[in-house]
Parts: structure tokens; C-alpha cells; sequence
């Protein structure tokens, strides 16, 4: 699996919508939005809405199930994030999906 994003939550994060990076969705265009699946590491699968706005500086937002994920999790301010994509293929030949691989605490609960 390869790491492709790290974040340490903030409060837009946790009750709004959660910002990526850029470079994580190069070529998909502004103004749209797609569902994207995640696995977390019990092997629960959650979509989320990923949307990029129009306009050049504007970056990509995850949001819809992310709110139960964050509960799920019980997120807070300060935790910390990976995202690592599973390269590896299913039966039918298509990339597996994203995966959450790790998710650290690094606030008192």
C-alpha cells in the first residue's frame, strides 16, 4: 500500500468537511464531485462525497458519510489521519479501493 496523505484534524475537519490535498485527485475536474469508497482498518466500508469547487485555488472536500465516520471514531481536534491507496487489483482487474490504513490519537480522549 502506498501513503498518500496525512492530516492533523482540525475543527473544520471534524464538523464540517475534511480538506485534501491537491495533488490527490490531479485531472478531476473543477466543480464536480464523485463518492468515493474508503476502507477503514476493520474493514468497514464508508463513502464519502468528494467535491472540488470551481475556481483555481480551491481544493478538494470529502464530506457526506465522513460526519459518521468522525463519530464512529469519536475524531477530535489534534488526531491525526493517513490515507494509503491498495494498489492491488480485484478479480475483475480494477484498482481496489482507497483505504484507510491508520488512524492515530494524539488528543486525550
Amino acid at each position: 500500500m502506498e501513503k498518500i496523505f496525512t492530516k492533523k484534524l482540525n475543527i473544520t475537519d471534524i464538523e464540517r468537511r475534511i480538506v485534501l490535498s491537491e495533488n490527490l485527485i490531479e485531472g478531476f475536474p473543477r466543480g464536480h464531485e464523485a463518492y468515493l469508497k474508503f476502507k477503514d482498518e476493520g474493514g468497514k466500508v464508508w463513502t464519502f462525497r468528494c467535491r472540488v469547487p470551481p475556481g483555481g485555488s480551491s481544493r478538494p472536500a470529502l464530506s457526506g458519510d465522513w460526519f459518521l465516520f468522525v463519530r464512529s471514531k469519536q475524531l477530535k481536534v489534534g488526531d491525526v489521519i493517513e490515507i494509503a491507496l491498495d494498489r492491488d487489483k480485484d478479480r475483475a482487474g480494477r484498482l481496489k479501493p482507497a483505504r484507510w490504513v491508520s488512524i492515530s490519537r494524539t488528543t486525550k480522549s
